[in-house]
């Protein structure tokens, strides 16, 4: 095997690739041999002649130095340069040595000249043989073959070449021609294989839209964008036959990329508007939000995709909150034309206290908040809370994620950074802004609806009118538990607000939303309260209580309405969180709300005074039939129900013992858990509101007492002050006259009546009844003048006899008032001849006393002092003997 030869020098590359640098920087085609080129003057030199001409002995390594160099030091080259010579071959030699050299170059040519020479003598005929022959050939090839007229030998040779070219087009162009179009073809195919993805880019785009592949067609968009901005040679090579070809193949290849780019952009365009339908799509979810606003941020659109989106979703949700508000309220309005009563005196007043007493029986039944709530209202009321939530879940379904995004945007996301930040382009603060528009929104509607103003201009002693859109007929109950539902859910819609962060101001105006509505919640809370307090005798239904046998139901009722309603102005007023999602805990109330419940608490209780009232009054709707028949919750044997509630005297005593349980059980107890609870100090407002349960009690007292005192009262005086009676002729007296039975069994009237109504009233009345006896016999007797022997033992006896029987009801009052009516009887006696028996006289008044005491102990048993247990059973023994007792001295009184 030959080895390879790699010594090649400089000259031999440029001659053999024609070039005339090894470094060449365009495409160029050099013939060394016919220009005059330092290659071509290397590389014609041959190596006999790289010795020293001079024979000085110096020698350099050519092969070391550039091509220049070594054309100018060489004695065969065309360049050769002596100076350059001397420099390089023999830089230190010597002037004696040039000499020699010369003389030895000289030498050396003249050697050479003569061997020419030699050669020349020695072969001088065969140069004039070739010689002759060379122009004997020549003149007969200028004659013959090589004349003018055959074109010197070259229109045959050329017709035959026009015969075969001819014939060469003929043959071979068809050919050539199909070469040409199937190089072209396969030349086309292989642009459009190596192409193939930009061809297909539009047709690629419009199946990823279809299928939802956003990101995939965004992909495929810079892909193809790329390709066509970066490198469009590689998707069309333009040919380089020709240039007139090159420049019309360029256009076609221009017009060819257009097109094809013009569908990639068709389709982006459908892209987009697509995506600009989206991003307008409230439905969507905040991921697919933020996907589509990304992809358009790669999109070159005109307009910011994150603006379309904060423009779009605000003026929609704006538009969703109105129209949810406006189709509300026209629901509102509906349910409360449906619900309304005809106007008819007192037709709404018993309908809401008809619904009420229905209330109260679920109330004391424990059953859930829902039932107690139910009321003709209830569909006004449900439509009411559909509102609050249809207006709060229509604005957060959109706006936390509104929120979200434009949090983002305005830490830097979602902006173009190619795009610079010009100073006409909106602000990203703006959609902070839009988002508190949102928000003021929510308070406008929320403020239009309940009428809501700043708590510090409503006074706190009045209360304003209900909003319009509130049920009239809606009891109080039912009221609260709305309210605090409606409530409710604003709290959690604060709470969600605040939690969207959106800008500082939104924590402040949702506090002042909360606390309006809180205060406008709470009057009216009040007013149906009131309202309900001031109808609430209607719910008197006449059945014992079952804690008191004393009192009735309806004191019952009174108070869990109270601890109720209580309760819940001070649920409404704040102090504990109605949201869902709150922790049960008591949180601080404002002064004035504690203050307007409390003052609310006492009004109702003033309210339930003026209906116990006139329970007892001819007004009483048992009395004119108006009374509701609704069953009550109670259980037990009602004792009341076999008493004569027409009769006026009846109901006062029911109504009088009401008042003491409520004066001495009822109120306090009431006020001491309000007190404890808030911690507040209400001496002032309890002791008025005793006052003025006392001032009820005293005159209702009165008003029964005195006409039975008064008609006990006339039969004693008719009996003293007869004018058939003379007190100081009568003789010893041997029984006690029936004026004095009359008014003891008129005392036996009243003690049954009230033992079968009120028995815990029994002293008080009694006792009562007892001192106005007392002092209408002193003043009686004061009217006599004097008294005989027999007057005065005979009104000693009599005023004895009432004193005794009546003994377990005499007061100390009564007990003095009889000391002075003694005195006096002694004072006036006037003694006479013959009255010195005065003891025997006494002895027998005495007598006459006692046997007066046994005949009617039966009559008056229930005047005995008896343990309370006895005295309970010896009353119910007696009710009969004394109801019919109390009969025959009213017959008696009448004749």
């Amino acid at each position: 095997m030959h080895r390879l030869y790699f010594d090649v020098d400089e000259a031999t590359l440029l001659k053999a690739y024609s070039i005339s640098s090894l470094r060449p920087s365009k495409w160029e085609e050099i013939d060394h041999e016919l220009e005059n080129s330092v290659a071509g003057a290397l590389t014609n030199t041959s190596g006999d002649g790289e010795g020293d001409p001079l024979s000085l002995g110096g020698y350099v390594n050519v092969k070391e130095m550039d091509m220049e160099q070594k054309a100018a030091v060489l004695i065969t080259s065309k360049s050769f340069d002596p100076k350059a010579f001397l420099s390089v071959v023999h830089p230190n030699a010597k002037y004696q040595d040039l000499v020699q050299g010369i003389a030895h170059l000289e030498a050396s040519i003249d050697a050479r000249s003569e061997a020419i020479r030699v050669l020349v003598e020695e072969n001088f005929d065969r140069f004039v043989a070739v010689k002759a022959a060379n122009d004997a050939l020549f003149a007969e090839m200028k004659e013959g073959l090589l004349s003018p007229e055959s074109d010197y030998a070259s229109r045959p040779l050329r017709d035959q070449v026009k015969q075969a070219a001819m014939k060469a087009n003929q043959v071979f162009l068809p050919v050539l021609e199909n070469a040409a179009k199937a190089q072209r073809l396969r030349t086309t195919l292989g642009v459009f294989e190596r192409s193939k993805f930009f061809f297909n880019l539009p047709s690629f785009i419009i199946e990823s839209i279809e299928a939802g592949r956003y990101d995939v067609a965004m992909r495929d968009y810079k892909k193809g964008k790329m390709l066509l901005e970066s490198r469009p040679g590689q998707l069309l090579p333009s040919a380089t036959s020709k240039e007139g070809q090159n420049a019309a193949s360029g256009d076609q290849q221009r017009r060819i990329l257009e097109k094809v780019w013009g569908s990639v952009e068709k389709a982006m365009g459908e892209m987009r508007n697509v995506l600009v339908a989206q991003l307008q799509d409230p439905t969507r979810t905040l991921e697919e939000h933020e996907k589509t606003i990304e992809v358009l941020l790669d999109l070159p659109v005109g307009e910011d995709p994150i603006w379309i989106y904060f423009d779009s979703q605000h003026k929609h949700i704006l538009e969703e909150m109105k129209k949810a508000n406006r189709s509300a309220t026209a629901m509102i309005q509906s349910a409360i034309e449906k619900t309304t009563l005809e106007d008819e005196p007192g037709s709404l007043t018993l309908y809401i206290a008809g619904q009420l007493q229905t209330a109260m029986i679920a109330l004391e039944a424990k059953q859930a908040d829902s039932i107690i709530a139910r009321s003709s209202a209830e569909s006004v009321w449900q439509s009411i809370f559909d509102m609050m939530k249809g207006v709060s879940e229509t604005m957060l379904s959109s706006l936390p994620n509104f929120c979200k995004i434009s949090k983002s945007f305005m830490e830097g996301k979602y902006r173009k950074p190619q795009t610079p930040n010009l100073g006409n382009r909106r602000s990203p603060t703006q959609s902070r802004t839009m988002a508190l528009d949102i928000v003021k929104l929510y308070i406008s509607l929320i403020s239009e609806f309940f009428t809501l103003s700043d708590m510090a201009v409503m006074s706190p002693n009045t209360s304003n009118p209900p909003p319009s859109n509130l049920p009239p007929d809606s009891h109080s109950l039912s009221t609260a538990h709305y309210l605090m539902k409606v409530l409710g859910e604003l709290q959690e819609t604060v709470n969600e607000l605040n939690g969207l962060e959106i800008s500082p101001e939104v924590p402040s105006l949702l506090k002042n939303l909360l606390d309006s509505a809180k205060w406008r919640f709470v009057d009216v809370l009040v007013g149906a309260w009131l309202r309900d307090a001031k109808l609430f005798y209607l719910l008197e239904n006449w059945v014992t209580s079952s804690r008191d046998m004393s009192a009735t139901h309806h004191l019952d009722q009174m108070e869990l309405f109270q601890r109720h309603l209580t309760t819940a102005g001070f649920k409404l007023a704040g102090g504990v969180d109605l949201s869902s999602s709150a922790l049960a805990k008591q949180n601080p109330i404002p002064r004035a709300i504690v203050q307007k419940v409390i003052k609310a608490l006492f009004d109702a209780l003033y309210a339930f005074l003026d209906g116990l009232v006139l329970l007892a009054s001819d007004e009483s709707p048992i009395a004119i039939g108006k009374m509701l028949t609704m069953e009550v919750s109670s259980t037990g044997s009602n004792l009341l129900e076999l008493l004569d509630l027409q009769d006026r005297d009846t109901r006062k005593l029911i109504v009088i013992s009401n008042f003491t349980y409520l004066k001495n059980i009822v109120i306090p107890s009431m006020l001491n858990e309000l007190e404890t609870a808030l911690g507040v100090s209400i001496l002032e407002e309890r002791q008025a509101l005793l006052n003025s349960v006392q001032d009820r009690d005293r005159v209702l007292f009165d008003s029964y007492v005195k006409p039975q005192s008064r008609a006990a009262m006339d039969i004693l005086r008719s009996g003293i002050l007869d004018n058939n009676m003379d007190w100081y002729e009568t003789p010893q007296p041997t029984e006690i006259r029936p004026y004095m039975y009359q008014t003891l069994m008129y005392l036996v009237g009243i003690h049954a009546q009230v033992t079968s109504v009120a028995e815990p009233l029994l002293d008080r009345i009694l006792n009562t009844a007892v001192v106005e006896l007392a002092e209408e016999a002193l003043r009686c007797f004061r009217q006599v003048k004097r008294f005989g022997m027999g007057g005065m033992l005979r009104a000693t006896l009599e005023i004895e006899f009432m004193h005794q029987t009546l003994g377990r009801y005499v007061t100390p009052s009564a007990a003095k008032t009889l000391s002075d009516l003694y005195n006096k009887i002694s004072q006036a006696y006037s003694r006479r001849p013959g009255d010195e028996n005065l003891q025997s006289n006494l002895d027998g008044v005495k007598k006459t006393l006692a046997d007066t005491r046994r005949a009617t102990g039966i009559k008056f048993l229930c005047f005995r002092h008896t343990k309370s247990s006895s005295s309970r059973s010896a009353g119910s023994r007696t009710h009969k003997e004394g109801s019919r007792s109390a009969k025959e001295s009213k017959d008696s009184n009448r004749q």
